[in-house]
């Protein structure tokens, strides 16, 4: 959706391209046209150098320039993005996007609407959009985001929904996914008569407040489990940088938001703002995205016929030198890498132990309370963490989905929309989840959990534990609008999240036959969930009453001081307020003593082959070994082998020679489970074969001069990387509700530094080539069927969700 709303607002530059690159043109482009690209762009000259951390810069900068630029002239590489030239008109275009044959072309639209706005370089305007945003968008309650989910023409927000500043001149956009192209018109002029009214009425102070306030606190969070801090400081500077702008004054949000207030205090801010940048902007463009079931094979048979076209025009010489030059290509991706020119660290770097997380653990009483003292900035995080011996099987089939509701239902005196308010104007959020930890010295045992989590500054403390209390102990499931609602959103979310992540739920599938925690997780995480939400949300609203139902009974069963583990992070001289507020909420949480302890069935595992059928032009295969706990001696080895196999095999194979956009190998040993996956891959049959080419070049143990010490290295790049403070706090959380002790994880650091060539052929013939092992594609259904042709005797099992 993105890529096609950017085509139009973007005529003129960089961005009207996919920067990817549209298959349909590879075939026009000539090998100079790439050399030429790369040689200008892929250049010091255009380049941005960036550090982090405690370094001297001026002997830093000397060591860039003597390793680095002293090789190379300046070059003018010219890739300055200019403003984009503005639209006279609004422009309503249509595009079309590929669906399976047979897949129903009802709900399956979307409809977004989006504004050329201001240069990326005025750090002024990005704060007041981004700020507009959220006051039409940021929650349920928020004017526009309210407008077009209660209209029905819809059944989620459109992706790309909101304010982005990442180009040169930046957009705003909004629109709905789960839709009909007859809808179209109707949800146009939704969005500009909504946008008509808020312009007329206003904000309040407190919804003008609470998203400042929201504002504030992401900029105070420290944050950083998926990247480092510094990497996301980089991606706020980045864009008016490249821009030619200042970087730093991205960062310089306390200046703007002095200037903001003043605004505010001297007349309509808001409203001025989205009737200049929206409603009065000519620059707008008006996207319809719709299926095609036609659309596939008439892009594959152009594909052809311009290939075959291509093939024409070679003579019987030009075709020998192609070939020739394929098999130079071959020889080359396949020659070793000199790779003594790239820095690296030793063994010897790496420290021997990992730094204790320091906790204080309060365990007299009946709830068990972890105190973590992290320097967050002021932010308080609360975990409540609940054990579900008091659900049933049917209940805990539904927890997903419990969770994605506990915190978009109202609850206490408040309806969902006041709760949604609430929150924004008091916390950094309020979240549900379920939680899964694995045995370590056990893969046949697991221990399932609820957590609800809250995070505040310090001074809303008791504000957040008020809102807690109430989403704990007066949760409300009677609204079953709001309920069908959400239902409709969570399917939308997960349908469009499974060509991004096919080959997470590919691999789920196949681990799911391996070990009940596989099992279990595929059920919380993987098809089976997207099929039951789908069930549900294709209900009307007042057929929803059973469900409600089961949801406030699992409500008034799982929040109780049995199994109720709680955690809290924050500075240490914070902990008084959290201290006594948590108190007086953990005294009103009912004691329940558990009358459902499920008995655990035992699980034989059975190794399957399985084709999952969904709408794609591209495949995910999987396939899934069952190994050892993460206390075995041999954890270790299969650590380190899972990286050996993706850099220096399958990255090879799957991804420069069979044309996938991935080949990866992952071994997560707190589940031993070791994985071979592709993604976006053309191939199904040839992949499979690459991964028992895989596994006996693994055997065979000719591995590249220091090709062992690097995956050990990058395995430990895992292992040491940075956490926010949060996330310092939260997985050691999850390391004692686990059993996870610092002992085991420093036993295993000592495996993995004395993993040697012998110990990953061992493990590599024991539990790969003589292993049980399961198969999982996730494919469309011509290219499964055509696969299974190929395999002959030993077809995939064919599922459609």
């Amino acid at each position: 959706m993105n890529q096609r709303l950017d085509k139009h607002l973007y005529p003129t530059t960089t961005y009207h391209h996919n920067s990817g690159g549209e298959p349909e043109d590879i075939p026009s482009l000539s090998w100079q046209q790439l050399r030429d690209f790369h040689a200008r762009c892929y250049h010091p000259s255009n380049s941005w150098f960036f550090s982090s951390g405690n370094l001297d810069l001026a002997e830093l900068l000397g060591i860039v320039e003597d390793r680095a630029l002293q090789n190379f002239e300046r070059l003018d590489s010219d890739t300055e993005v200019p403003p984009e030239q503005r639209l006279k008109a609004p422009l309503r275009v249509t595009e079309k996007y590929p669906l399976d044959a047979g897949e129903s072309l009802e709900k399956r639209s979307m409809v977004e609407v989006g504004w050329l706005c201001g240069d990326i370089n005025d750090s002024f305007e990005r704060l007041s959009m981004s700020l507009l945003a959220a006051l039409l968008l940021g929650n349920p309650a928020a004017p526009l985001y309210k407008a077009l989910l209660d209209s029905g023409l819809g059944a989620n927000l459109a992706p790309g929904t909101g304010y982005h500043d990442d180009n040169r001149t930046t957009y705003f956009a909004a629109g709905l996914q789960g839709t009909d192209p007859d809808q179209t018109a109707a949800i146009e002029t939704l969005i500009l008569e909504t946008l008509e009214q808020v312009a007329e009425q206003g904000f309040s102070p407190e919804r003008i407040d609470a998203a400042i306030h929201r504002l504030e606190f992401s900029n105070r969070e420290v944050t950083g489990d998926s990247y480092p801090y510094s990497l996301l400081l980089l991606m706020r500077l980045i864009g008016p940088w490249i821009h030619g702008g200042d970087p730093l004054a991205a960062l310089n949000f306390e200046e703007n938001l002095q200037q903001l207030k003043q605004e505010l205090a001297t007349g309509p801010f808001f409203e001025n703002l989205i009737r200049e940048r929206l409603l009065n902007n000519q620059h707008r463009v008006t996207l319809l995205l719709q299926p095609d079931t036609k659309l596939g094979p008439q892009q594959d048979a152009a594909t052809r016929t311009e290939l075959d076209k291509l093939e024409k025009q070679f003579s019987a010489a030009e075709k020998e030198q192609l070939v020739a030059r394929a098999k130079e290509l071959q020889m080359a991706q396949e020659a070793p890498e000199d790779l003594s020119c790239l820095p690296t660290l030793e063994l010897s770097d790496i420290p021997s132990a990992e730094v204790a997380v320091p906790v204080e653990k309060q365990l007299d009483n009946l709830v068990k309370e972890f105190w973590f003292d992290q320097p967050t900035n002021g932010i308080g995080v609360v975990r409540f963490n609940f054990g579900l011996d008091s659900l049933t099987a049917e209940q805990r089939k539904y927890l997903p989905i419990f969770s994605s509701l506990l915190t978009q239902v109202g609850a206490g005196e408040r309806d969902y929309l006041q709760m949604a308010e609430a929150m924004e104007a008091v916390t950094g959020g309020i979240s549900a989840r379920t939680s899964l930890l694995d045995d370590p010295q056990d893969i046949n045992e697991f221990t399932a959990t609820f957590e609800v989590k809250g995070k505040a500054l310090v001074r809303n403390c008791q504000p957040l534990f008020d809102l807690l209390h109430d989403v704990l102990l007066t949760p409300k499931f009677t609204d079953l609008q709001r309920i069908h609602t959400v239902l409709n959103q969570l399917q939308v979310s997960l349908e469009n999240s499974v060509p991004q992540s096919g080959h997470t739920y590919a691999a789920r599938t196949a681990a799911a036959s391996l070990s009940r925690v596989g099992w279990q997780r595929e059920q919380w995480s993987g098809f089976s969930q997207v099929a039951l939400i789908r069930e549900l949300a294709a209900k009307p609203a007042e057929e929803l009453g059973a469900l409600a139902e089961v949801l406030a009974d699992i409500a008034s069963r799982l929040f109780n001081q049995q199994q109720l583990q709680t955690a809290i992070t924050v500075e240490a001289e914070n902990f008084a307020p959290f201290k006594v507020a948590l108190n007086e909420l953990i005294e009103k949480i009912p004691v329940v003593a558990s009358s459902q302890i499920m008995a655990v069935e035992e699980f034989k595992s059975q190794p399957l082959q399985q084709g999952v059928i969904w709408s794609l032009p591209v495949n995910y295969v999987t396939r899934v070994y069952r190994a050892v706990p993460y206390t075995h001696t041999d954890s270790a080895a299969l650590m380190v082998l899972a990286k050996l196999l993706r850099a220096e095999f399958l990255h090879r194979e799957i991804r420069e020679k069979g044309g996938a956009y991935g080949g990866l190998a992952g071994y997560n040993a707190e589940a031993g489970q070791f994985s071979l996956l592709s993604y976006r891959d053309p191939h199904i049959l040839r992949t499979l074969q690459v991964y028992e080419q895989a596994i006996d070049w693994a055997v065979a143990g000719e591995f590249p001069p220091d090709s062992v010490k690097e995956a050990v290295l990058s395995v430990f790049g895992d292992l040491d990387k940075p956490l926010s403070p949060a996330g310092a706090g939260a997985e050691e959380f999850a390391n004692i509700r686990q059993g996870m002790t610092l002992e085991m994880r420093n036993q295993m650091r000592q495996q993995l530094l004395a993993v040697d060539g012998s110990a990953l052929q061992k493990v590599a013939e024991k539990y790969l080539k003589n292993g049980e092992s399961s198969v999982a594609v996730l494919a469309g259904e011509a290219a499964l069927q055509q696969a299974n042709a190929e395999l002959g005797d030993t077809p995939l099992e064919l599922l459609k969700i």
